[in-house]
């Protein structure tokens, strides 16, 4: 795990320089750059695999071909033994020195043999042929910019980018717009003019003269597979926990101990179980706790069961308490660390110093959601997908399940924005509300996330759709940014590529059934787990931000939000924003869309402040 940046094109070891010493805290163990041709390379190095002999970047033989890597290539050691049977010199136990001489022999494919969370930059000084790639989901991040002279600079946070040479900051009006409905910016636009990031399962080829090639090296079908319609259920939860446990018994690949976020939901836990039958070493595990005046029945539930499963497997079981009067300055540095306006969940921030001074490495739940079914709009997707024979008492009754029936499922979809285009443009200061005319996230949310998908069904259509848009912007890109915030690394068995894909092909049926949500997720879970917690309400690593928003933080938000303020910035109107904030406290039981419109505004101010201002 580590930073990189570096620049095609380009000789420029002061400014990369400074570009990664922007991401010691991605990489604190190490810093080098070098320089190749028209090419350089630097990497901010966090030593997890082989820590004595593992620098980045590394050379093949001749040193022709130069490689750098943020992430893990789990299959490290086939790729090493494959690369010695064909005649390459390798002399560490780095996994990122499979990658120039992978690069000899597979060019431009590359990525595609690569089993791992990874963004990687790779300069070939034969032909003159920069490469970068990002893994299949989207774990790590890669951003771009294009300068005036067509070189190309890249790097794993834009705060690197900020360093280029005559680089101006200029706010991108439409990745506000999006932001103030999904809570992040969606790829590949940034908040800044100019910088863009790679999409997930590509790859980019540069050449001096030549405008770069983006392309995809990996599609994922969500069309489920006629044999598993028809195997038994039995059979493939048995097979879901085979790969489980395989991929769990990759992500211990380390030369330190490796730790596990543990919630005390499923997900966690059904990970860290699987890791205490394959793990050599004493599993540990780590749990968020709030302080009793800020916490809450399922929140507590939550804790009592991590503690259960921690004493059960046997773990060394840490836990941190977070306090609300922490929020307003934790909140300025989380932004720093997404360089953009973020609204989405951040308490990983919070958990992840505990981790990182016990550990390297931790392992988390993520994509079991996104996978199997869970959030509203994929409970929303079953329900069409039951009609008319809707389960008694459900969630949904037949005349809402009517409606969403009568339009596409990007529309209904889209209801779920936090503010709609129409809200939006009324909020907007009239100057800057003709510089968005014309664009809707609404439409955005078509032509994207619900284009050209495989998935049939309304259930696995919406996860299809999520998984490739919101799924890496959001989930993927919190936990990147607030663990690597201080310098932790982590890693997700539920996205293993054999995972994934096994996921993909399952039928509506298997997912969400009946209303009960990741069904043979919970087939696997209960040869480890009592019904009593399997079946309890989903509660996870949140932080109570509308408990907070609306009682201890008021005078915090009345601050930022202030018409001067707000005025200032030049982007919304004082007023609109203003009716906001009183609506929102107006309301003793304000609803959590409201709390999460407020929030958006208060994020993107506190943003502009930071980086704009």
């Amino acid at each position: 795990m580590c930073g990189i940046a570096g620049v095609f094109g380009r000789r420029d070891s002061e400014t990369v320089r400074r570009m990664v010493a922007r991401l010691r805290h991605r990489g604190p163990d190490d810093v080098h750059v070098v320089e190749k041709d028209t090419c350089t390379l630097g990497v901010a190095r966090l030593s997890i695999q082989d820590v004595a002999h593992g620098r980045q970047p590394m050379a093949n033989e001749s040193g022709e071909v130069l490689a750098a890597q943020n992430g893990e290539i789990y299959n490290y050691p086939g790729l090493r033994v494959r690369l010695l049977d064909h005649g390459h010199h390798l002399t560490t136990r780095c996994d990122t020195e499979v990658l120039p001489h992978l690069f000899e022999e597979c060019g431009a494919a590359l990525p595609a043999e690569l089993d791992g969370m990874f963004a990687l930059a790779v300069w070939d000084s034969r032909t003159g042929t920069g490469l970068l790639a990002r893994d299949r989901t989207g774990k790590k991040p890669l951003y771009l910019f294009h300068d005036r002279d067509g070189a190309l600079w890249f790097a794993s946070e834009i705060k690197s980018l900020l360093e280029v040479p005559g680089f101006d900051r200029r706010l991108n009006p439409a990745a506000l717009h999006h932001f103030l409905g999904y809570k992040h910016v969606p790829h590949p636009l940034t908040i800044f003019q100019g910088i863009t990031i790679l999409p997930p399962a590509c790859r980019l080829v540069w050449q001096s003269g030549r405008p770069p090639v983006i392309e995809p090296y990996w599609k994922l079908s969500w069309a489920p597979l006629p044999a598993e319609e028809t195997r038994d259920e039995a059979a493939l939860a048995a097979r879901l926990r085979d790969l489980l446990r395989a991929g769990v018994q990759k992500r211990l690949l380390s030369d330190g101990p490796v730790g596990f976020f543990l919630s005390g939901g499923l997900d966690s836990s059904l990970t860290t179980a699987l890791a205490a039958e394959v793990s050599p070493q004493k599993v540990q595990t780590f749990t968020l706790t709030y302080p009793a005046a800020t916490s809450h029945t399922g929140k507590e539930a939550d804790t009592s069961w991590a503690r259960w499963i921690a004493q059960r497997l046997g773990t060394v079981h840490h836990e941190e308490e977070v306090h609300f009067g922490d929020f307003p300055s934790n909140l300025r540095r989380i932004l720093t660390h997404f360089d953009e306006p973020f609204a989405g969940v951040v308490s990983t921030y919070f958990l992840a110093p505990l981790i990182a001074r016990h550990v390297k490495v931790a392992l988390s739940g993520d994509g079991a959601d996104e996978l199997f079914g869970s959030y509203l709009s994929h409970r929303m997707g079953a329900a069409l997908n039951d009609w008319p024979d809707l389960p008694p008492n459900g969630e949904f009754d037949a005349a809402a399940i009517a409606r969403l029936r009568t339009r596409e499922d990007w529309q209904w979809r889209a209801e779920q924005l936090v503010w709609t285009d129409d809200e939006k443009l009324a909020l907007y200061h009239p100057d800057f509300r003709a510089t968005v005319a014309g664009i809707r996230t609404d439409e955005h949310l078509r032509t994207t996330a619900f284009a050209g998908l495989t998935a049939r069904d309304p259930l696995n259509r919406v996860l299809e759709a999520e998984f490739k848009t919101i799924f890496p912007d959001q989930v993927l890109a919190f936990t990147d940014r607030l663990a690597m915030a201080h310098s932790l690394e982590v890693r997700t068995a539920f996205l293993d590529t054999a995972v994934v894909e096994f996921a993909a092909s399952l039928p509506a049926r298997l997912k969400i059934r009946r209303g009960e949500t990741k069904y043979l997720l919970k087939k696997v879970a209960a040869s480890y787990f009592p019904p009593e917690m399997l079946q309890r309400k989903k509660e996870g690593f949140l932080l109570p931000l509308t408990q907070w928003l609306l009682h201890d933080l008021q005078p915090y938000v009345r601050e930022v939000l202030a018409p001067a303020r707000v005025r200032r910035a030049g982007i919304f109107d004082p007023v609109a924003v203003s009716a906001q904030v009183e609506q929102l406290y107006r309301a003793p039981n304000a609803g959590h869309r409201l709390v999460n419109k407020v929030y958006s505004l208060l994020v993107f101010h506190e943003w502009h402040e930071l980086y704009l201002g």
